[in-house]
Parts: structure tokens; C-alpha cells; sequence
């Protein structure tokens, strides 16, 4: 496998595990979602959008337009997986020599910084998966059920190729 090959299997991760928790949690009634907890985010819902906006942030980056934070005004699931997808559907996009490629970008504080692309796009990956984990954690927390398996070997055992 090619690293063209694992940075697409890795955004295609990120939606499936991301679908699999906003499915799991769209059964939710809304004010479960915003139910108060210790944990990085106040809730279900912040820690959601906290995960779609920083994916939406880091592909404005790495299309080196302006920066949105927040991601969008409203807060639904559907706002959630739209900018999800949008960071798959620009992986898909990216040949070997962007993905080597640096992008040149500020932080939320102001500070500048350039970075291989192949590299933040790992990082927004493993960002997601770590919130994921956090998401699960609150859910047990609010004694849900049925919480979704996300776990990567899951997804490429499902996705298995002959």
C-alpha cells in the first residue's frame, strides 16, 4: 500500500466512524445531547461540533482560503458529516506530490506555521478519532446503549479486499 493509499483509507476511516457516531447519537432526543458533563466539551453536541469544525477549519487551510470558526451557525448532525465529507472528497483529490506538499497557515492564535499536507491531514485524523473516543466515554457516562464499534481494524475488516 502506497501512502496515496493509506491517507485515502484513513479519510475514508474518519467518515465511516464519524457516520457511525451521528447515526447513533441522531436517535438521541436533542436534549440528551446537550446533557452537561466533564469531559473537553460541555456535551455531546459541543464535542460533535467541535470535531466538524476543526475538520473544516484545517481543509480551509489546506485549500489556503479563510478559515471558519465555527464551521457553520447551526449545530444539527447533518452540518456534521457534510464538512466530513467534504475532507474525504478533498483526500481523494490529492496526487503523491500534494501530498508532500507544505501549506503555509495561521493557528486560531494568529501564529504562522507551515506544514507537509500528508502531515496535518494525519493529524485531523487521529484529532477525530481522540474526540470519538471522548464522545463514547459520555455516552457511558450517560448510560446509553448500543454505542457503535469504531475502532479501525473494524473498518478495514468490513472493507477487506479479496
Amino acid at each position: 500500500m502506497d501512502i496515496r493509499q493509506l491517507i485515502d483509507q484513513y479519510a475514508a476511516y474518519d467518515l465511516w466512524a464519524n457516520a457511525r457516531i451521528a447515526d447513533r447519537l441522531s436517535r438521541e432526543e436533542e436534549a440528551r445531547l446537550d446533557v452537561v458533563v466533564k469531559s473537553s466539551f460541555p456535551s455531546l453536541r459541543g464535542t460533535l461540533m467541535h470535531i466538524r469544525n476543526s475538520e473544516c477549519i484545517w481543509l480551509d487551510r489546506l485549500l489556503e482560503r479563510a478559515p471558519r470558526w465555527p464551521a457553520e451557525a447551526l449545530e444539527g448532525f447533518d452540518t456534521f458529516l457534510k464538512h466530513i465529507t467534504a475532507m474525504r472528497d478533498h483526500v481523494r483529490s490529492l496526487g503523491p506530490e500534494d501530498l508532500a506538499g507544505h501549506v503555509e497557515y495561521k493557528d486560531l492564535r494568529g501564529n504562522v506555521h507551515r506544514q507537509q499536507r500528508l502531515q496535518i491531514l494525519m493529524h485531523c485524523f487521529n484529532h477525530s478519532s481522540y474526540h470519538r473516543g471522548q464522545l463514547v466515554t459520555i455516552m457511558r457516562q450517560l448510560d446509553m446503549t448500543d454505542i457503535p464499534p469504531m475502532d479501525l481494524v473494524v473498518f478495514q475488516r468490513l472493507h477487506a479486499v479479496g
